[in-house]
């Protein structure tokens, strides 16, 4: 956590920087976006209006009159840059090309490369300078790329770059408000629905991003499958959300009349609804408009929320729109009606475990509520009059609290951990709003509902005691580290102490190191605030001493985590903190606090604590020394923990030494000079920890510590150099290592500081350089590096917490008032270092006298004019790379000239070259081109004679990376530098004041942060021929003999192909010479190399895959025809695997490219108005028109050379597929590029599809599948379109309603199927209106509702061959030739995998094809086939008919009704045939088969399939399975249909009642599942009629007769049923208790699957399932106890209405009075569930919770011992959920009862064995024993004050007679458990007394016996 804030310097291997315009930084910001709040993004820009008043604002319109606007929103870090002059101008004439470009390219309509290059250099723009332009413009870039980003033709690579670069734009919603902007809602649905409910994709005809790619059968499970998909989904989703308060107020009622109509709760859409309603509806209106806002929808949707009960999966969609709404509009809802039922379901959807015997409903594991929107929900709830939310919300949290508890672990566990971090984050985010915030446009907070302070403390009260307890959790303590950070910003006295209570023990113990390392993780989240101190926590800072003493210790080598977490610690203390010692104060002034005399007298062990750590440090050094083991092994690279101890031990030890004053400093400059010079340490570990701890310090002071080391090192070295033969040793004195390493490191600092000591540094280098040992000429380039480093960049010196440093006098600056205290950005005063003329020329004599002579040499070598031996060379050019790492800042890119012409565009793209402080000095000699040429000759000579030299060819290849790129600094490096920078401001932010109140040390690295960024992006992608050539040899080592060689420069390699604009143009045929078939010389490594240039590694560039027809066109019959080639290796595994690597990574990356590259109209009229807009310093030209035409002309010609490209690909891939000797490897590959070819927008050329058809009689079965999929998409291209007409629903019937009534209503019964009224004749037919998707009507009818124009206005049917098209010629052929159908139908019955196979959709997808584009041409050849499948019975064959007749059914959609008629007398007896026969594996094919083809069909259609259904599914023939199997079949056909078959349904629901009481298991379960779905349709929806299908409540009553006489018996029923229909008929109970069996199936089967649960109709059956059900778990028991018992369990999961509490309450009572003892135990069990999942509803309810009071407290004094110990469970359950309290009534009760006398046991006569004690006596005190053990047990975790009394009563019982005697054991054992864990703590509720009887207790004798 603590930042390593260094100049880079760390030598890592380097990955080039990618240049911006190519990289998507986007990318990183967008994913984090997730939280309303979000991450900020590189430009996070800051208002500094409220600065230092006048003199600011002068200063700001001085700049604006200079700019010519007002900026929107600037980076305002640029202007603390040493270089801020310039950018103005700079950041000026940017802006001016972009518009100027961006508006040319537009009106030119060349969208690639002209606008996607001007679009990329805005987002480099606002990446640069933030949001630096006027309104105007804002406003206009917004509105031209919206209408970019919905051009339906747009392709979806590009859309993607635009959309992420116009979210970037709308993210700060602040600075636009409505009236600058609106944007319509509705090319944004329109988009959504082409993109993510497409109707092509699942045919394989569009490829988007990411998208799965298997098929689907159907539009419907398309929708299910959207939940799926990835980054398309992401980026549109957050779109959405940033133009939506921007949507016109008239929005909100078009999208309710667009989408309520697909709100039909049976079916997917109502999750599509709902979804779109939850990303669309606008939330953020004006009060003034809210009635043309939320006020429209919110009573119907929370009605709708209210009513369902079981959580389907649009419910958490409407949680999140609800919380959006809330958050929105806080003050303007009133909750608090709605408030018990908001929390009883956030409650249910955690789905903690309740109770002994759970049993989890599995719907409920799925779909959740997201804990992170139900946090803000809660969260804007808050305050207000009535206080309700926060009640519910502490009595959440006390009902939950023992589950925090770190002994408890579950699934679950994950939830409640993010709900404590993300509750205490949106209030200190609604707080923020609510006080610190600027105004803005959007809704203000009325004072009213403003949180007050109470309201604050109540919130923080609530929620401590599980945060406290979470601390410890198993899965760690991030969360409630986050937690309490927030919390602490709040109310520090109320969070602080207890965390610190924790700490202190924690700090002391040795045994629990968990312990430790999760208190002091909590303290650094709180730090920020305890040392601040404040009013309201004036104590905090007095603690600061103490820990950071007691936590030195954990500086310890044995426990790694341990370690790293104390340096954390106090690198966090001491960057807030100066460490100065202020003892003195206390003598000169007397006008001190408290508090702050008491700190200053404690800053006087400032000096102690940086000493002791010193210590600490060296002792952690000495024993992480190299062991000699290792030294033989010769590992260079520390270990992966050593190296993280490493930068923990120099970061902290540097922010110490930043932070000291100067007294402190010097001393610790002594102790770490004398142990860094009187010890040798070896260079690898300890080396590298003294020499950090060394640089530390001579960076804090660069002066006083040079002053110390150079003179020092340098005498050493000279003394051991003295003589010549040293330089030709192979191993040196450890000792001169040791220096040297020293000395290179303590060089890393303030360059000018340097420069008195260059003489003897340039000597040392002069005589180490050329060292012989590599270690030591290593070293020795480390130190040249550093020294060129040090005088070149520019960097801040220091990082000290105030300005200026602590070296003041304590009269003008008083340290102990900085505690804490954030950095002033208005007076930062960084100190920089920019390079002075004296360092430059320094620089410029190193590389002239070092560099120059080594290029030199380097040349003579290559020439071949001198040998050199390898080390040589190697040490040369490690010269060089130091030279050229250490410089990179001062030389100047690689000129030359551009190469043009790689992209055909009209358009100018020019590169920007920005401003990073540097001036180049071009008398000087550009080294850059000098290192390029010579080591480019260098490499060819190497290369032709010594190629196996790869120590030298590695640093070549390191060296060209840093030609091409290196600036500086490099990209990965900054990379995780900004991930540090966010991590530690994230741990150090105070979000509740905002306002960038960071640290000065974080806002300075910021700053750095931000010239970085500059340095990285500077001088743009122009492709020079340099470069080219640069690249070509590049590509030369990529494919060399060694592979570390080829991977190395593979590396760089891709970095420069994302770099240069195009080049990959220009490489691509290069690495395709060698896939060339024809050539003869290529060895596999070669080969090998160029597969792995194509693949790219898995971020960057894949060169095989570009969005480009040019390169694919080159590139994929490249890969293909490889296979031709004669070489033998095409067989080495490694090989075969890349190829395959390589067409799986096409396939995964393959996005549809554009055939269509046009821009709409009014884009180029809006573009108009960028260039026009008034920019006094540009010379805008207006476009001719002759320009404009050429656009025109060169963008057709582009689409048509599109269109030419893809023809010609599939062409090559054809040709290359006849050759006859193409392996089957390449053949496949080849055929899966085919398939990637198919498109939506122009159908596969003939010859392609004679290929596909001729390919399903393939002997592979891989290219078989391949060729159905591509078949099915083909019959998709070549469907003819059917016409549409409109027409009025309410004519139809003639009424039509007043609001909206959701359900059967006369305006929609004309859909119902109606025997009476079948279309039966051909008249009847053409006359019927069909309406195929079944949600249409149910809820409300669409604005238009269109259905299928009649016959004769269609597409012709029953055509000759000579009127079909070419193509569909083709296709005719084929299939009406019997031997291609025969063999095609062999293929297809054949078994897959066995036992895995299913209904495979894509034959589906293909047979509905052939049968919708050719109607009835194909059944005379299909028909006897499909005979002959039926009566097969294998399950390949009966699937195939199945998936046959499915496409059948669904084909004939059109058909006229003579064909259709025709049909069914064909396909009805084959269906019988086939249900008669149905098997085990195939009845899910056969009910997948009906309900496909009853999907999206209308009832009426289908009268012949319904009618043979419903013949008689329990016919008894075949057996019970058959019976099962045709009831299955039947439920798959009528579920699809839903609502629209009431008749149906009761004709069935008639049908089974009679048949109840079936035997058969399997047939009871099955009846069961479709009892479900007949009453599924019964539902109340807020407004509804009653429902027309069949009603639950008619049919439970009916069912409640028949099992009169089994309500009436007591006794215990058993279970004595034969299980065969024996003959005659059996007595009544023998009935019933069968028509139980079957009802029990239906009740499970319900559970879960309704939307609300009939708990009215379920009551009467419960008296009955309570004296069932069993008490004990057996397995043994029968069928009918097992039911019931799951049955009960899934009925006490149920919610229920506030209504519905007293009727379950009275049977609750009633059962309570029975006799038999297992209905009360059961009973008890189902209150302790029904409470829990309840809870609030009941708690609303005074009376409800009486009631169950004096139930379970009744139950205490039962006969039954069972009952009585129930009753004591569930009444300490319920004390422990806090719906019971623990109150002096209750107590004084149970005391009672203890004290119910027992007559005294007298001696007995031997004879009688009864035990004299009356039973109820002993009950009634066993009751009373009981009642106080559970209060006991009721809080396991902590000792309230009642407890130790109760104890103590308790233990007087410990000898009274069985079971008594039993209870208090066990009360007394579980308390000890429970309690074991912190009985430190806890031993403090006791007094003396009472822990003497205790400790005698819990260890006396009874206790073990």
């Amino acid at each position: 956590g603590s930042v390593s804030v260094d100049d880079g310097g760390a030598a890592v291997l380097s990955h080039p920087p990618v240049s911006a315009s190519q990289m998507d930084w986007d990318r990183e910001w967008e994913g984090s976006e997730k939280g309303p709040g979000g991450e900020p993004e590189p430009g996070r820009e800051l208002d500094m209006s409220e600065g230092n008043g006048g003199e600011w604002s002068r200063r700001q319109r001085e700049r604006e009159a200079a700019l010519g606007f007002r900026p929107q929103k600037e980076i305002l870090y640029n202007q603390l840059l040493p270089y801020s002059e310039r950018l103005d101008q700079e950041s000026n004439y940017m802006l001016g090309q972009i518009k100027e470009n961006l508006g040319r390219a537009v009106q030119l309509r060349e969208l690639w490369p002209g606008v996607l290059f001007w679009s990329r250099k805005l987002s480099t723009y606002i990446r640069l300078y933030g949001r630096k332009f006027s309104k105007e413009d804002h406003v206009l870039f917004i509105k031209l790329l919206y209408e970019l980003v919905v051009m339906p033709k747009l392709e979806i690579s590009m859309m993607q770059g635009f959309t992420r670069l116009l979210i970037s734009l709308l993210k700060k919603k602040e600075l636009l408000s409505r009236e600058d902007l609106q944007l319509p809602w509705r090319p944004l649905y329109e988009m959504m629905e082409r993109i993510l409910y497409s109707k092509t994709e699942h045919l394989g005809l569009n490829w988007f991003p990411n998208s799965f790619r298997q098929g689907f059968s159907s539009p419907k499970s398309c929708v299910l499958s959207v939940l799926h998909r990835c980054s398309v989904e992401n980026v549109l989703k957050t779109l959405v959300k940033c133009c939506r308060p921007y949507f016109p107020s008239e929005a909100t009622a078009e999208m309710l009349d667009e989408w309520k109509p697909l709100m039909c709760p049976f079916d997917v859409t109502m999750q599509k609804a709902i979804s779109y309603f939850e990303m669309f509806l606008p939330t953020s209106l004006p009060p003034h408009l809210h009635h043309k806002g939320f006020r429209l929808w919110f009573d119907e949707f929370i009605g709708l929320y209210v009513t369902v009960q079981n959580l389907p999966q649009w419910e958490g969609n409407l949680v999140n729109l609800f919380a959006r709404l809330a958050t929105d509009n806080i003050g303007y809802i009133d909750w608090d009606e709605y408030i018990p039922k908001i929390f009883t379901r956030i409650l249910r959807s955690l789905n903690l475990p309740v109770g002994s015997s759970q049993v989890l409903i599995s719907k409920y594991l799925s779909s959740a509520y997201e804990i992170g929107h139900v946090a803000v929900w809660i969260s804007s709830m808050l305050g207000g009059p009535s206080k309700l939310a926060q009640k519910h919300l502490s009595g959440f949290f006390k009902s939950i609290e023992s589950f925090y508890h770190p002994s408890n672990n579950g699934r679950w566990l994950m939830k409640l951990m993010k709900l404590l971090q993300r509750l205490p984050a949106s209030v200190v985010r609604r707080l923020h709003r609510e006080r610190y915030k600027k105004e803005t446009w959007l809704n203000i907070i009325p004072d009213s509902h403003k949180l007050t302070d109470q309201d604050i403390t109540d919130f923080v009260e609530s929620i401590k005691q599980p945060v406290l307890l979470a601390m410890f959790s198993k899965t760690g303590s991030l969360e409630a580290a986050q937690a309490l950070q927030n919390l602490a910003q709040i109310r520090p006295e109320l969070v602080i102490p207890p965390v610190l209570e924790k700490t202190y023990p924690a700090l002391q113990t040795l045994t629990e190191p968990h312990q430790l390392t999760a208190t002091l993780s909590c303290v650094i989240g709180v730090a920020r605030s305890l040392v601040s101190g404040g009013k309201w926590f004036p104590e905090g800072p007095t603690h600061m001493l103490p820990l950071l003493m007691r936590a030195l210790p954990g500086v310890d080598p044995n426990d790694f985590s341990k370690c790293m977490i104390t340096f954390q610690f106090i690198a966090t203390f001491s960057t807030l903190v100066p460490l100065v010692d202020c003892s003195s104060v206390l003598q000169e002034r007397n006008d001190l606090s408290e508090v702050e005399r008491e700190l200053c007298s404690a800053t006087a062990e400032f000096e102690d604590v940086v000493l002791l750590f010193m210590d600490r440090c060296f002792a952690l050094i000495e024993i992480s020394t190299l062991e000699q083991t290792r030294e033989e092994t010769e590992t260079e690279k520390m270990t992966h923990v050593e190296s993280l101890v490493e930068l923990g031990l120099s970061s902290t030890f540097s922010t110490i030494l930043t932070q000291c004053s100067k007294e402190i400093f010097l001393v610790a400059l002594d102790k770490v000079f004398n142990f860094a010079t009187t010890n040798i340490f070896e260079t690898r570990i300890a080396g590298r920890m003294v020499a950090d701890m060394c640089r530390a310090a001579s960076k804090c002071r660069p002066a006083t510590a040079l002053k110390r080391f150079v003179p020092h090192c340098c005498n050493v070295i000279a003394q051991l150099t003295i003589n010549d033969d040293v330089l030709q040793e192979q191993e040196l004195d450890k000792e001169l290592l040791w220096n040297l390493q020293l000395l290179s490191e303590i060089t890393r600092v303030d360059g000018d500081k340097l420069l008195p000591y260059k003489d003897q540094l340039v000597k040392i280098l002069q005589r180490t350089l050329h060292l012989k040992c590599k270690q030591g000429y290593i070293l020795a380039g480390n130190l040249l590096h550093h020294l060129l480093r040090s005088t070149t960049l520019i960097y801040p010196t220091e990082y000290c917490s105030m300005p200026g440093g602590f070296d003041k006098a304590f009269a003008e600056y008083f340290p102990i008032k900085d505690w804490g205290r954030p950095g002033d950005l208005w007076n930062l005063g960084i100190q920089w270092h920019v390079a002075s003329p004296e360092e430059i020329k320094f620089a410029y004599y190193l590389l002239d006298n070092v560099l120059q002579p080594e290029l030199t040499r380097l040349q003579q070598c290559a020439d071949g004019e001198i040998e050199m031996s390898r080390d040589d060379v190697h040490q040369s050019l490690c010269i060089v790379q130091n030279c050229l790492m250490g410089s990179g800042s001062l030389l100047p890119f690689l000129g030359g000239d551009p190469i043009r012409g790689l992209a055909p565009t009209l358009m100018v793209l020019e590169e920007t070259k920005l401003c990073t402080g540097v001036n180049y000095d071009p008398s000087r000699e550009n080294y850059r081109e000098a290192i390029a040429q010579v080591i480019r000759k260098l490499l060819h000579h190497m290369l032709d004679n010594s190629e196996d030299d790869t120590k030298s060819l590695f640093v070549i290849i390191k060296i060209m990376g840093d030609l091409l790129q290196f600036r500086g600094s490099y990209k990965h490096e900054f990379d995780s530098r900004w991930k540090s920078f966010n991590l530690v401001k994230k741990s150090m932010e105070n979000r509740l004041h905002g306002r960038k109140q960071h640290i000065r040390a974080l806002l300075i690295d910021r700053v750095m942060l931000q010239h970085e960024l500059r340095t990285l992006t500077v001088e743009g992608c122009e492709y020079k021929t340099v470069h080219s050539d640069l690249m070509r040899d590049l590509l030369l080592l990529s494919t060399s003999t060694y592979s570390q060689v080829r991977s190395k420069a593979q590396h760089v390699f891709f970095t420069a192909l994302g770099t240069y604009n195009f080049c990959c143009r220009d490489i691509i045929p290069l690495v395709l010479e060698y896939l060339h078939p024809d050539k003869q010389n290529i060895s596999q490594q070669q080969l090998k190399g160029a597969l792995y240039c194509l693949l790219g590694n898995h971020n960057g560039v894949c060169l095989a895959n570009l969005h480009d027809w040019d390169c694919i066109v080159a590139t994929w019959p490249a890969i293909v025809s490889s296979g031709l080639s004669k070489a033998m290796f095409l067989e080495k595994p490694s090989i075969v695997r890349l190829f395959d690597d390589l067409a799986e990574k096409i396939h995964r990356q393959y996005e549809t490219i554009g055939l269509d590259f046009g821009i709409s109209d009014c884009c180029v009229e809006l573009s108009a108005s960028l260039t026009q807009a008034k920019d006094p310093n540009s010379n805008l030209t207006v476009l001719a028109a002759e320009e404009i035409e050429n656009g025109i002309q060169s963008q057709i010609a582009k689409n048509n050379e599109s269109l030419r490209n893809y023809q010609k690909l599939i062409d090559i891939l054809l040709d290359l597929l006849d050759q006859r000797n193409l392996p089957w490897k390449f053949e496949q590959i080849a055929i899966g590029f085919l398939s990637l070819l198919l498109r939506d927008d122009v159908p596969l050329p003939t010859r392609a599809i004679k290929f596909f058809i001729q390919s399903l009689n393939h002997d592979a079965l891989v290219v078989r599948k391949m060729a159905i999929s591509a078949v099915a998409g083909i019959m998709k291209q070549l469907k003819r379109t059917h016409k549409k007409i409109e027409i009025d629903p309410y004519t139809i019937c003639g009424s039509r309603p007043t609001t909206i009534q959701p359900g059967d209503r006369p305006d929609n019964k004309w859909l119902h199927y109606n025997s009476s009224d079948l279309p039966r004749t051909k008249d009847d037919w053409e006359a019927c209106l069909f309406v195929e998707k079944t949600h249409w009507g149910y809820y409300t009818w669409p604005q238009k509702l269109l259905v299928y124009a009649p016959a004769d206005r269609q597409p012709k049917l029953g055509r000759s061959r000579n009127e079909m098209s070419e193509a569909e010629q083709v296709i005719y052929d084929r299939f009406s030739d019997p031997q291609f159908m025969e063999q095609l139908i062999k293929f297809l019955s054949l078994e897959d995998r066995k036992g895995k196979d299913k209904f495979n959709p894509r034959r589906f997808c293909l047979f509905k094809g052939l049968f919708r584009n050719f109607d009835v041409a194909f059944l005379p050849v299909l028909k006897p086939h499909m005979e002959r499948l039926v009566s097969d019975s294998h399950e390949s064959a009966q699937r195939c008919v199945a998936e046959i007749i499915a496409g059948l059914i669904r084909g004939c959609k059109h058909w006229r009704y003579e064909e259709v008629e025709q049909l069914w007398k064909v396909l009805c007896p084959l269906l019988r045939i086939a249900l008669s026969n149905i098997t085990v594996e195939t009845y899910s094919d056969w009910g997948t088969c009906i309900a496909t083809a009853c999907e999206s069909r209308d009832p009426r259609k289908l009268h012949w399939l319904f009618e043979l259904l419903m013949e008689a599914p329990l016919s008894g023939e075949g057996g019970s399975f058959a019976d099962a199997c045709r009831l299955y079949v039947l439920q798959g056909g009528l579920a699809q249909q839903e609502w629209r078959v009431p008749e149906l349904m009761h004709r069935l629901l008639q049908y089974l009642e009679p048949k109840l009481t079936q035997v058969y298991k399997n047939v009871r379960e099955r009846i069961g599942s479709v009892l479900t779905y007949l009453f599924m349709i019964d539902i109340t929806l807020p407004n509804s009629n009653p429902t027309l299908s069949p009603n639950v409540s008619e049919f439970t009553s009916r069912i409640l007769v028949q099992l009169k006489p089994l309500m009436e018996i007591d006794e215990e029923i058993q279970n004595h049923i034969v299980e065969e229909n024996g003959v005659g008929e059996q007595d009544e109970r023998t009935q019933a208790i069968k028509l139980l069996k079957t009802v029990l199936k239906w009740l499970m089967a319900s559970a879960g699957r309704t939307f609300s649960t009939a708990v009215a109709e379920q009551l009467h059956l419960m008296p009955l399932l309570f004296k069932i059900a069993p008490v004990e778990n057996d397995e043994s028991y029968d069928e009918l106890k097992r039911d019931a018992k799951m049955c009960l369990s899934l009925m006490s999961q149920g919610l229920l209405y506030p209504q519905q509490v007293f009727m379950v309450l009275d049977v609750v009572k009633q059962t309570s009075e029975s006799s038999s003892w297992h209905a009360k135990y059961t009973v008890l069990t189902y209150v302790q569930t029904m409470v829990f999942y309840n809870l609030f509803v009941f708690l609303d309810n005074e009376q409800a919770v009486q009631d169950i009071r004096w139930l379970v407290i009744k139950l205490l004094e039962d006969e039954q011992l069972e009952a009585r110990e129930m009753a004591a469970t569930t009444l300490s359950g319920l004390l422990q959920c806090n719906f019971l309290t623990m109150d002096s009534s209750m107590q004084s009760h149970f005391e009672q009862l203890c004290k119910t006398r027992l007559p005294k046991k007298r001696k007995r006569d031997p004879g009688t064995v009864v035990d004299t004690i009356p039973p109820a006596d002993l009950v009634r005190r066993h009751a009373g024993v009981l009642g106080l053990s559970a209060c006991i047990l009721s809080s396991p975790y902590e000792v309230p004050t009642w407890m130790p009394q109760l104890l103590m009563n308790l233990s007087v019982h410990l000898n009274d007679p069985q079971p008594i005697e039993m209870t208090v054991k066990k009360t007394l054992s579980n308390f000890r458990r429970t309690h074991h864990d912190n009985w430190q703590e806890h031993k403090q509720q006791f007094t003396d007394d009472q822990l003497v009887i205790l400790a005698d207790l819990l260890v006396s004798p009874c206790y073990y016996a």
